[in-house]
């Protein structure tokens, strides 16, 4: 709404009503400036959160929310939680990911968060005798459709045929009350949806005893499932009491956690970059993009620059030259007071 309001839409010769068109133009700027080589690790100003995870020793995964990138740090009751990326479990010696350790065995494993990758799911599937089931919560929703992606009961892909086109999974049009997988499902390899009014949110279901479980919820701009999971080493059994927690051994765990692109769609959508001015000169880099002119390229460089230094005034404005929130030590974390006292001058 701020965008439509502004001079954006006229510096670009589009309508100030053109909800479709703005929307299309402020993606694509806000796209470029949150993936620009020139943010740095910890991003711009308003592209991060603090959120709070439950783990425990039996379950010692994190998923974060689709609106999340990554998690940039990690915390266990005041104490600060390293992590590491998908490759350096793999990079260990040894058999398969690392660490194998848990505290029964004698040597408890590091207090450390490892990268697992993108999961369609927030929790996975316990075969067997699973199915999964897909609950709409606004009625306008009837007959939009969910295509689930699946192994069945023998771990072999499902495949199905939409009309006369084969493709990897199921179409489920959504019914009230519930919509339930055609067979068995030991693990969902991936899900897409069309855009909702209202959340989805999904069951596993034991075919035998009709127990529930909710494994995802969707929000209803969502169509791809994919969500970063972190598995966390050496957690204690409990700590930091949480009134929330539904098991005596949950521990409570907070991150700092950089936030992914969601595209805009409608006036009161929240942009990602909260700077307008930054956004109508990234429009305008894109709009001269599409130019065949022998000065749009330079306009175009002209227009980023100053997106850019916007976002980097922003930043010092809100956050302080002197009050960095990253810091940088090129030659060692030791006190100067600290230097030329060991045997090696």
């Amino acid at each position: 709404m701020d965008f439509m309001a502004s001079r954006g839409p006229s510096a670009l010769g589009i309508c100030s009503t053109d909800l479709a068109g703005c929307a299309a133009a402020v993606n694509a700027a806000s796209e470029r400036l949150l993936y620009a080589r020139e943010v740095g690790d910890s991003g711009w100003v308003g592209t991060w959160s603090e959120i709070q995870f439950l783990a425990s020793q039996d379950d010692p995964h994190i998923t974060a929310p689709y609106d999340v990138s990554r998690i940039e740090a990690l915390n266990l009751c005041t104490f600060p939680i390293p992590i590491e990326n998908e490759f350096f479990s793999y990079m260990r010696f040894g058999f398969g990911r690392w660490p194998k350790s848990v505290c029964g065995s004698g040597q408890c494993a590091p207090l450390v968060a490892y990268d697992r990758g993108k999961f369609p799911l927030f929790s996975d599937i316990v075969p067997p005798n699973k199915k999964i089931r897909i609950y709409m919560s606004d009625p306008a929703d009837e007959l939009k459709r969910v295509l689930l992606q699946s192994l069945d009961g023998n771990d072999q892909p499902r495949y199905s045929l939409d009309g006369t086109i084969e493709v990897t999974g199921d179409f489920l049009t959504l019914v009230p009350p519930f919509v339930d997988s055609p067979d068995i499902v030991n693990k969902v390899i991936g899900i897409q949806k069309d855009k909702t009014l209202g959340p989805l949110r999904f069951y596993e279901v034991d075919t035998i005893t009709a127990e529930q479980r909710l494994v995802l919820t969707m929000q209803p701009g969502e169509t791809t499932a994919s969500y970063r999971r972190y598995y966390v080493g050496g957690l204690p059994k409990s700590c930091c009491a949480n009134s929330e927690a539904t098991s005596a051994t949950e521990v409570q765990l907070t991150a700092i956690c950089q936030l992914a692109f969601v595209p805009v769609s409608v006036p009161t959508d929240w942009l990602v970059i909260p700077s307008v001015e930054a956004i109508i000169h990234e429009c305008q880099c894109g709009r001269y993009l599409t130019m065949d002119e022998p000065n749009a390229k330079t306009m175009s460089a002209f227009h980023h620059r100053e997106a850019i230094r916007l976002l980097q005034g922003q930043s010092m404005h809100e956050q302080g030259e002197d009050a960095i929130a990253v810091s940088f030590s090129p030659f060692g974390s030791a006190k100067l007071s600290c230097q030329r006292i060991g045997s090696l001058i």
